[in-house]
């Protein structure tokens, strides 16, 4: 075969298994889980910066998940009003705080990502590099 001919042939196929590697995974900026319900939050990261958001998840669910003892608890983001974020000997406690006026702390996992929508792009972030998450209901 031919140098040039070989040429060509690299340069047909370098582009399309360069293409390949974009098509496989890792976390896209521009891409979040879209829920099938739709909530609003506003969240409050560790350097006290607010992003309030649109079609909001964890994980892509609209519900908080933890450990309180030795159950498990999953509560829907149409009962909490917000959520305060701390980490206690190494765990992630959030003291949920219900919209009838209850609260309790669940034990989170820190490394859940909530994702939302703002005014300018897309965002996600760890729930342990949280401070507050605040619903404010559906829409």
């Amino acid at each position: 075969m031919s140098k040039r001919r070989l040429l060509w042939i690299v340069l047909l196929v370098l582009p399309l298994a360069l293409g390949m590697g974009s098509r496989t995974g890792g976390d896209s900026p521009e891409k979040i889980p879209v829920p099938q319900k739709k909530f609003r939050a506003s969240f409050i990261d560790q350097m006290d910066v607010l992003t309030p958001c649109a079609n909001v998840s964890i994980d892509g669910a609209t519900y908080l998940q933890g450990k309180r003892g030795e159950g498990n608890y999953t509560i829907g983001f149409d009962r909490i009003a917000s959520v305060v974020f701390r980490l206690s000997e190494g765990k992630l406690i959030g003291v949920v705080k219900l919209r009838d006026g209850a609260s309790l702390e669940l034990i989170l996992n820190g490394s859940q990502k909530a994702y939302g929508a703002t005014d300018y792009g897309t965002f996600q972030i760890r729930l342990q590099d949280l401070k507050k998450m605040t619903i404010g209901g559906k829409g």
